[in-house]
């Protein structure tokens, strides 16, 4: 590791604050894809047990 790549100093407050908001929307998104994913195969399952 290089010495650029060590930070000298921790992050400021409104920095911690966009990264922390960062990691919950990311968090969020990620929660919304799979809870959408299993939508689609529930009404998938269901289809297929009331038509085949």
């Amino acid at each position: 590791m290089t010495a650029s790549a060590v930070p000298s100093e921790p992050p400021s407050a409104p920095q911690r604050r966009r990264r922390a908001a960062r990691v919950v929307l990311a968090h969020l998104v990620r929660g919304l894809a799979y809870g959408a994913g299993t939508a689609v195969a529930g009404l998938l399952a269901y289809w297929a047990q009331q038509y085949l």
